[in-house]
């Protein structure tokens, strides 16, 4: 029986009807509670007050909606993930009283609050606002150029700029005095911070019935040691947008949204590349066009200024990755100490490693592979379209095994992904824990020989990393292959919620109505889903 009272009660037999043919006013998919179906978040709710009872009156909430509910845990975490970097700006005084960030006997690695922020801040001139890109440093008798992809290098100088009244207004208020480094740290992880709250937000909407998921990103431990140790946030908020943009049927600014992303970090590219597959497969022409097109478009509005006026620093990023070696976190370190021959790792004076040709053409032989083994299950192989949740995930997770580099913060990638191709709280959680530990093994190898942790643990745990991954990818493949339940699917009727313009028809899926709000006899409002809103085209340019 419905508990709402403006709702007649519906017979046994009409509830498979109403399953696959929702009418205005109503739908038939409602919102999955995690008491019922998450182990994991099972102990934890008993143990605040036990889960909601059959008759709870669900979604009625005025003010802690799972919206604020989550926003709220994101903004927790990303203040733990403050104070894990909270080490790392404490001031210390020079001869002359002047003020700077206290490294002193390597805390950055023995507390693990190692940023990248505050040491590219001198280092890469910002503290002199030299702009990005035009103006190079030397180092060690090297001239070099920011690394960074335009948008976030742009983005360093933003801050650097903004950094500069925070500074004097901080300086004029009776406050402790501040190196102007952390400064402009605190000016950055506002900024990341708020970019990261806006992408939860937007994923409360993209998991549906499901929304509890969106606690994999608001609480995942990878925030708390990885939120500021780079800009990966603003690369995050970006894929975030463009799945978003891609469900509510606009390719075009999903497009713009890929080539905004491919300008702060490369690796959106693949999310760019999912959704190209997957329009392959159904041969939506216009929705490819529209993405590639507008990808392609916005891409280039932000690069040709600087390609154009400043080649040598535009073209630094892909110097610098071209010529560097294998990280220590990927399993190209592993092999090569195994093999003892760390060839690939030694540096030259030019900053150009020895081998790095053949280990970009390695590197690049097994991307193609992967990609082209990705393209044959999605196009051809998988039983029904895959997900778009899916197809992100296995390629971006394709760049990240294939690549030889792999810097711990680059984990921080797949959260968001996770959620939406595989929200099994457990496993994920697990592997985000795993990747904490991970960090602080891997900060621990910069301290002296005697106190560094020991590359065999080091290599020990990159293989279970990674093992852990490679299994997380198998059980989306199974997925797709329609060999295991696909858990999102069930949640929305046997549609994929991201499908966007490529929606399909709901297979017949099994549809587990006991972990539903709504679900033997509980109470419930009932959200409105507009007939034939799958058929709908998009009209965006």
């Amino acid at each position: 029986m419905e508990s709402s009272t403006h709702r007649k009660p519906i017979a046994a037999g009409q509830r498979a009807e109403q399953d696959s043919q929702p009418v205005s006013g109503q739908r038939a998919e409602q919102r999955i509670l995690p008491s019922r179906t998450e182990p994991m978040a099972r102990g934890f709710i008993r143990f605040i007050g036990g889960p909601p009872g059959a008759h709870a009156f669900i979604g009625r909430a005025n003010w802690w909606t799972p919206l604020r509910v989550l926003l709220a845990t994101a903004a927790t975490f990303l203040i733990f993930g403050w104070l894990q970097k909270a080490q790392c700006i404490r001031t210390g005084f020079d001869g002359a009283g002047n003020p700077y960030v206290d490294w002193s006997g390597k805390r950055q690695f023995t507390s693990a609050c190692y940023s990248d922020t505050v040491s590219l801040y001198a280092g890469r001139g910002l503290d002199k606002l030299d702009f990005p890109y035009f103006t190079s440093f030397t180092d060690d008798g090297v001239t070099r150029y920011m690394e960074y992809p335009v948008l976030t290098g742009l983005y360093q100088w933003l801050m650097a700029a903004i950094a500069r009244p925070v500074e004097a207004v901080w300086n004029f208020l009776p406050l402790p005095q501040a190196a102007p480094a952390a400064i402009y740290f605190g000016v950055n992880a506002f900024f990341l911070a708020l970019f990261w709250l806006i992408a939860t937000g937007l994923m409360t909407k993209l998991t549906g019935n499901r929304v509890w998921d969106t606690l994999l990103m608001a609480a995942s431990p990878l925030v708390i040691v990885h939120a500021f140790t780079n800009f990966d946030l603003l690369a995050c908020a970006a894929a975030v947008a463009i799945l978003t943009f891609w469900a509510n049927r606009r390719p075009g600014w999903a497009g713009v949204a890929t080539g905004v992303g491919v300008a702060l970090k490369l690796w959106p590219a693949f999310i760019g590349g999912a959704l190209i597959l997957l329009c392959l497969r159904q041969r939506a022409w216009v929705p490819l066009a529209k993405l590639v097109g507008w990808t392609f478009g916005s891409w280039l509005i932000v690069n040709l200024p600087i390609m154009v006026f400043a080649p040598e620093g535009w073209s630094q990023f892909f110097k610098l990755n071209s010529e560097r070696g294998w990280e220590g976190s990927t399993i190209y370190a592993v092999i090569a100490h195994i093999l003892g021959n760390d060839a690939w790792n030694g540096v030259s004076p030019t900053r150009s490693v020895e081998g790095a040709e053949t280990l970009n053409l390695l590197t690049g032989v097994l991307l193609l592979i992967a990609l082209l083994a990705l393209a044959w299950l999605v196009i051809f192989a998988a039983p029904r379209t895959p997900r778009v949740g899916q197809v992100a995930f296995l390629a971006t997770l394709a760049f990240m095994i294939t690549n030889k580099v792999w810097s711990p913060q680059y984990s921080i990638w797949l959260v968001p992904l996770l959620v939406l191709a595989l929200p099994r709280w457990r496993l994920v959680f697990g592997w985000a824990a795993l990747e904490t530990v991970y960090w602080y093994l891997r900060m621990w190898q910069f301290l002296p020989a005697n106190q560094a942790a020991p590359y065999w643990l080091v290599d020990t745990v990159t293989i279970v990393r990674l093992g852990l991954l490679v299994f997380m990818a198998v059980l989306v493949i199974r997925e797709i292959m329609g060999r295991s339940p696909d858990r999102i699917r069930e949640a929305h009727g046997g549609r994929d919620p991201l499908a966007g313009v490529l929606a399909e028809e709901p297979a017949d899926a099994p549809t587990n109505h006991s972990a539903r709000e709504n679900g033997n006899g509980s109470g419930g409002e009932v959200g409105v889903k507009k007939k034939g809103a799958e058929k709908k085209e998009s009209n965006d340019g």
